[in-house]
């Protein structure tokens, strides 16, 4: 009878090594860059899993070792792809960047990815189940404002969300077809009520709000003038309401600076040698180059003229041009993690 086969596995076919790492490089390719850490061994790298392929669905059972991966603005826009993903984490932690709001997921954890919106996520080894859907096909509940979405285990519609997700995997082998995926489409409804409650909802409303915050105040970095009563007056809520919201990273001031520091030094890396320190340190918001050189030493313990000592290094440049292809994260990151590497 049609649709009574059951769905067919298809396990990773790679044992650990050089070879599986190319493999999961090519893989995943389409939809996000990615790397390893650079003092990773490749010839242990592992990656591995079980997959099926439903009508409407796309279910993965995966692990493997220490992996970054991202899907930054370019990525998004060279290769775009409308889906969506309710990933659950079994073993391990991974820490993701939402469009700007950084979580930690611990074992139980069920989150929403949005394809069409940048994210970042590293891992020193995890275990994980992914239902990978076409956004269309989506509940209403998550067309918008649903990436970085976080059901908890500790949380009774978490808990019973993650017992639907491992149940579908431990007996997918034994049902039909049509029984997979009217077991997905039940998952669906479910998750779309979980994530309509209250709670679920106001980390909704924060994590709109931090991106609506993090993109004004990257809009005006450059002008010294703009500082926390500003980003309350242009997104229209309270002092007390936009503090609690930069809490997490340390208050608004300071992850203000942070930005401003990521994007100087990586002005620094694009600059000619004749564009002069002061000038980098004014288009990014610093009212002198010594404010600017004091706050930079500070975060990244070097100079920003050694930096660009550094930058003019004919190696530490390559290395630099190959974190860029390489991915593993927005510009920011690259920039950083290539400091760190030239100045060890």
């Amino acid at each position: 009878m049609f649709g009574m086969a059951a769905s067919q596995r298809e396990e990773w076919p790679f044992p650990p090594g050089e070879q599986c790492l190319a493999a999961w490089k090519k893989a995943i390719s389409l939809l996000v860059d990615c790397s390893i850490p650079e003092d990773a061994d490749p010839t242990l790298f592992d990656f591995h899993g079980s997959s099926w392929q439903l009508p409407g669905a796309f279910l993965h059972m995966s692990g493997g070792s220490a992996m970054a991966m991202s899907r930054t603005q370019q990525v998004i826009d060279e290769r775009p792809a409308p889906h969506m993903v309710l990933f659950m984490l079994l073993e391990g932690r991974v820490t993701s960047n939402y469009d700007g709001l950084v979580q930690e997921h611990e074992p139980g954890d069920i989150v929403v990815v949005d394809y069409s919106l940048p994210y970042e996520s590293r891992t020193s080894g995890f275990e994980a189940i992914t239902l990978t859907l076409d956004k269309a096909s989506m509940p209403t509940e998550f067309q918008n404002h649903a990436h970085g979405l976080v059901l908890m285990a500790k949380e009774h519609a978490g808990a019973m969300l993650g017992a639907q997700i491992k149940a579908l995997v431990e007996h997918i082998d034994g049902l039909s077809v049509h029984q997979s995926q009217v077991t997905v489409d039940g998952i669906l409804r479910f998750a779309a009520a979980a994530f309509a409650t209250p709670a679920a909802r106001e980390r909704r409303d924060r994590r709109f709000l931090f991106q609506r915050a993090s993109s004004a105040a990257r809009q005006s970095l450059s002008d010294p003038d703009f500082g926390p009563n500003e980003l309350v007056s242009a997104l229209g809520v309270s002092r007390s309401k936009l503090f609690r919201l930069f809490e997490p990273h340390g208050g608004v001031q300071r992850w203000m600076l942070a930005e401003r520091l990521r994007a100087s030094l990586q002005g620094i890396l694009r600059s000619t040698p004749d564009c002069k320190i002061a000038a980098i340190a004014r288009n990014h918001g610093f009212r002198s180059e010594a404010h600017f050189s004091r706050a930079f030493q500070k975060r990244y313990q070097i100079s920003p003229s050694s930096v660009r000592t550094l930058a003019g290094d004919s190696l530490r440049r390559e290395a630099y041009e190959t974190l860029l292809k390489q991915g593993g994260g927005n510009g920011g990151a690259i920039v950083e993690a290539w400091l760190a590497a030239a100045r060890a």
